[in-house]
């Protein structure tokens, strides 16, 4: 696990190092860990090291907290971003870019401890995966990786980050597979992962790839207000990080 803490101020940066080591050692993982006095140097490394997570101090010279997640956000939509702030004025901001935690300076332990623990929950839930048969193989697609799924011919095919799989399981068989908080099926012949929407246009879902997703004129209510509730659940989350 590589883990990075980008902070301008020695004292904080320290203690924190201090909070992460113990956290680790106390739940024995392996891990890396890599310190950074501004955004600009975090930056300059992120093409050639994949973080897990990073801590961000968010009022630094020159390019500030968000700014520097921003920008690692075009490059890793992964990374898990835990934000140290003074004051919670760039909430909003946290929530564009998907930050999982802040932690409110003066720092303490049981805070560090507590954005840590939502990081592990987290990488616990990224490797769920479904298992389906692509012909005779049975093969594993995970959640996260998972955009949308169509029906194609006498097929379905499900479309991820890293290319598509076709599959005879039928679309009912896979949405009963699909956890019902996160994916919709908002079409007879589509299910979309509401985590990959970024708007709606008339009666289309826009997924983050540019796919349109159809949405049935008589369905369009109701489809509506379950993805208002997903955005809901998103914004209640993400003020429990508080």
């Amino acid at each position: 696990m590589y883990i990075g803490i980008c902070d301008d101020c020695t004292y904080d940066t320290e203690l924190l190092t201090e909070y992460v080591k113990k956290y680790m050692n106390i739940h024995q993982f392996d891990y890396t860990l890599c310190k950074f006095q501004s955004g600009e140097d975090f930056l300059e490394t992120i093409s050639s090291q994949k973080y897990d997570i990073i801590f961000l101090d968010i009022y630094m010279k020159e390019k500030n907290g968000v700014e520097t997640a921003r920008a690692l956000r075009e490059i890793d939509q992964n990374c898990m971003i835990i934000f140290t702030t003074t004051s919670l004025d760039h909430a909003l901001d946290g929530f564009e870019v998907g930050a999982v935690h802040y932690l409110i300076k003066p720092l303490n332990y049981e805070n560090v401890k507590i954005g840590l623990d939502r990081c592990k929950e987290l990488f616990a839930q990224s490797e769920k995966y479904i298992e389906v048969k692509v012909g005779r193989i049975v093969t594993r697609v995970l959640l996260k990786d998972l955009i949308f799924a169509e029906v194609y011919s006498n097929t379905v095919l499900i479309h991820t980050i890293s290319g598509e799989v076709k599959t005879y399981v039928s679309l009912d068989e896979l949405v009963k597979l699909l956890p019902r908080d996160t994916f919709l099926r908002c079409h007879r012949s589509y299910i979309v992962n509401m985590n990959c929407i970024t708007s709606q246009d008339g009666s289309d879902f826009i997924l983050k790839n540019g796919t349109k997703i159809p949405i049935p004129r008589k369905e369009l209510q109701l489809m509506r207000k379950h993805y208002t509730d997903y955005l809901f659940n998103c914004v209640r989350r993400q003020n429990n990080a508080f």
